[in-house]
């Protein structure tokens, strides 16, 4: 009767007034309900350890940059027998998976018995798995087959890890061992041919950091699966003195590897718990703690080729033999080993070690699940959660800029410039507070265009509505009012802004496109909601007039970014005659072919691209360039890393053309696009600010456009430049 009683409350208060508090009342009710579970098993009188990490020997045969490991020579290797008696004791009763690891364990004559002494002691382990490095092929293979039909036999879960450290020589050099990329190779294709479960695992050093998107790209196109993570100073590896190569990034290494887990979140990696350890990395990666739990807190153990144990792999001291003493009073006796782990490693520590969803990520996520119901383009109650947050003022005069930015491409830092540079010109104590979707990369554009005086916040989250009510202004920076749920940004900011009577502005935006009734509507209320509305093109303020039923004055402003790549331009050195042909292609996508289906649109793509690279070779040989180089507007996956197209067209189309072709694999800022279309003997543009910067530069230039009379056609007919324009139609019909 009570549980009946429960499920009709839960069905009434759900669809009542009073939802959301009772949605927030569980939530903290469930978070502190994690909590303690989390505090009882860190705290336990009597461990449950399910997790062990056995690593089967000290010696490697590879020569890794980041690990030392190497360097040992063969000493005491506890036997399987020994390895039995170990097992035997209390500590490891609830073990349920094993991980062998090294070293190097394939090694090991008597790894098949290892496992069979591991299985037979611990009759109810559920899995056990390997890292291999695949140097020594034919015993790598040989030794894991026996491993995988001893657990194959007793009904045990078996699966391996091959390292693979970057493409090619690449992983060669990582790994010190010529031809081992091969190898590795090879061994994952028969066991992946047999059925067994091989994944990767990908180190990354200061040596290879500008290298994983090659091997990401080969392991898509092979249907292999990996994970990745970032070297880091572990006590097993003697790899203290390893400073160099480890956690050693430069601010643009450092960058690029935040963009790096980005991609693999967005485009490759589907495991909740691995997605959770990457945005760990992202977060510590920019300057934060690690978010996401651990499993040596309380669930795991390392026990060591001699029998000794530790804490965990990276940080832990050996905390004694397990030949010498129980390991489960060595284990519960030095607990301030344990706390000092906890209290000074664990924060930095950012190792890829996987763990259930902690209490911090839960509280995180339910905030921001909470912010996401509140900045949300259909929210009509806005006033019960604003009026009783206080205003957040960090400057004398302070503007809040929402829009895009977290996506940003080097056009949208140049507009960002260019609003900035506009608005310190009339008031030069003014401070600026930036939303931003994906902090870390609107960080990273503060930090290329040198500004002070800026703060950048996350989007969903109280500070929203903080800095909003604080400001003096509130301003859509820049980009197209189009069909997309961050609308809410603008319309939610806005309406905060009418409402505390600050001054809303739109600067230097396009319209459109809208499809979808709902966020055109979003659009005309932002607009209605202004003080100043300044439009980037004609047929944007047109459809503004339109839209404000000329109530409004409506400025056509020009682009913000024009100005400020002006700045640059005047800044930068310019060679006498280049030879180069520069292309600023991206990949074309189906939303801008919407009346096709996707298998017709995949074959009219292949088409598009082929007929774009004759007409790159053509133009090349046209002009006499000596190279063709591909630069990039946008480095980020969300809107496509166009360094991700450059490197599919070079592959695709140009691997026997006769002028040397190439791409920049490194990052893009508004300077270095100044000054490599600068210095071109002409620029092949597709996305829009790169038509943008080719024409404000004075460049010769070719703008194809891919949108099919939109924003690029729009800006050629506003600068009467139209003699410049490369439609589709003529693409395809010039290569016929």
């Amino acid at each position: 009767m009570k549980k009946f009683a429960k499920r009709v409350f839960k069905a009434v208060i759900v669809r009542s007034p009073f939802k959301e508090k009772y949605l927030k009342h569980q939530n903290t009710k469930y978070l502190d309900h994690i909590k303690a579970k989390e505090l009882n098993k860190y705290n336990a009188k009597e461990p449950i350890i399910s997790v062990v990490n056995l690593n089967a020997n000290d010696i490697c045969n590879s020569k890794c940059v980041m690990c030392n490991i190497w360097e040992q020579k063969q000493g005491f290797e506890i036997t399987p027998d020994q390895l039995k008696n170990i097992l035997q004791d209390p500590l490891f009763k609830n073990v349920k998976h094993m991980g062998v690891t090294g070293g190097e364990p394939t090694l090991r004559e008597d790894l098949p018995q290892l496992y069979e002494s591991i299985i037979k002691t611990l009759p109810d382990i559920i899995g056990l798995s390997i890292i291999t490095n695949c140097i020594k092929e034919k015993d790598v293979i040989d030794r894991i087959e026996k491993v995988s039909e001893i657990c194959s036999k007793h009904d045990k879960a078996f699966s391996m890890m091959v390292s693979l450290d970057g493409y090619g020589k690449m992983h060669d050099q990582i790994r010190g061992r010529e031809g081992n990329f091969e190898s590795a190779i090879n061994v994952i294709k028969h066991f992946t041919q047999k059925g067994i479960p091989v994944s990767t695992g990908s180190t990354i050093s200061k040596q290879n950091v500008w290298e994983m998107d090659d091997l990401l790209d080969f392991m898509k196109a092979n249907n292999i699966y990996g994970r990745f993570r970032v070297a880091e100073f572990i006590k097993r590896l003697y790899n203290d003195n390893k400073a160099e190569a480890i956690r050693n990034f430069d601010e643009d290494e450092r960058y690029n590897l935040i963009l790096f887990f980005y991609k693999l979140i967005f485009t490759f990696e589907t495991h909740e718990a691995y997605i959770r350890t990457y945005k760990s990395i992202i977060n510590i990666l920019d300057g934060g703690k690690r978010t996401t739990g651990c499993p040596y807190h309380s669930d795991g153990v390392v026990l060591n080729s001699r029998g000794e144990i530790a804490y965990c792999a990276p940080k832990s001291e050996i905390i004694g033999s397990t030949l010498k003493a129980s390991a489960l009073d060595l284990y519960k006796d030095n607990q301030s080993e344990k706390t000092r782990i906890k209290e000074n490693e664990c924060d930095s520590c950012i190792h890829d070690y996987h763990a259930p969803i902690s209490y911090k990520e839960l509280e995180s996520k339910f905030e921001e699940d909470f912010w996401k119901k509140y900045i949300h383009v259909q929210n009509t109650n806005l006033k019960s959660v604003h009026k009783k947050i206080a205003p957040k003022k960090e400057y004398k005069k302070q503007a809040f800029i929402t829009g895009w930015y977290g996506t940003e491409t080097v056009g949208d830092k140049a507009i960002l410039a260019g609003i900035i540079n506009e608005l310190k010109e009339s008031n030069e104590e003014i401070g600026f507070v930036i939303t931003s979707l994906y902090p870390p990369i609107t960080k990273r554009t503060v930090y290329e265009l040198g500004f002070e005086n800026v703060t950048v916040i996350p989007v969903y989250c109280k500070e929203f509505v903080e800095y909003a009510k604080g400001s003096d202004m509130i301003i859509m920076g820049g980009g197209p009012l189009m069909d997309l749920g961050e609308l809410a940004l603008p319309l939610i900011s806005f309406k905060i802004g009418k409402y505390y009577k600050k001054k809303n502005i739109v600067y230097g935006c396009g319209i459109g496109p809208l499809y979808n009734p709902i966020y055109e509507q979003a659009v005309k209320d932002i607009l209605d909601l202004s003080d100043e509305i300044m439009i980037r093109d004609e047929k944007s303020r047109q459809t503004a007039l339109k839209w404000t039923n000329n109530a409004k004055e409506v400025k056509l402003s020009g682009d913000p970014a024009k100005k400020y790549i002006k700045s640059i331009a005047s800044q930068t050195n310019v060679s006498t005659k280049s030879t180069i042909l520069k292309c600023f292609l991206r990949e074309w996508t189906h939303e801008y072919c919407k009346e096709l289906t996707h298998e017709e649109f995949i074959q009219k793509r292949k088409l598009v691209e082929f007929s774009l690279s004759k007409f790159v070779k053509q133009k090349a040989i046209e002009l006499g360039a000596t190279e063709i180089y591909l630069e990039h507007m946008h480095n980020f996956v969300i809107g496509n890393d166009d360094r991700d197209f450059s490197r599919h067209f070079i592959k695709t189309y140009f691997e026997d053309f006769e002028i040397p072709i190439s791409y920049n694999k490194k990052l893009s800022t508004v300077n270095s696009i100044v000054d490599s279309m600068l210095n071109s003997c002409h620029n092949i543009c597709m996305r829009f600010h790169s038509v943008v910067f080719a024409d404000t530069l004075n460049t010769s230039y070719t703008a194809f456009d891919y949108t099919g009379g939109g924003k690029i056609l729009g800006y050629l007919t506003d600068n009467s430049k139209k003699e410049n324009l490369l439609t589709i139609s003529d693409l395809l019909e010039k290569n016929k």
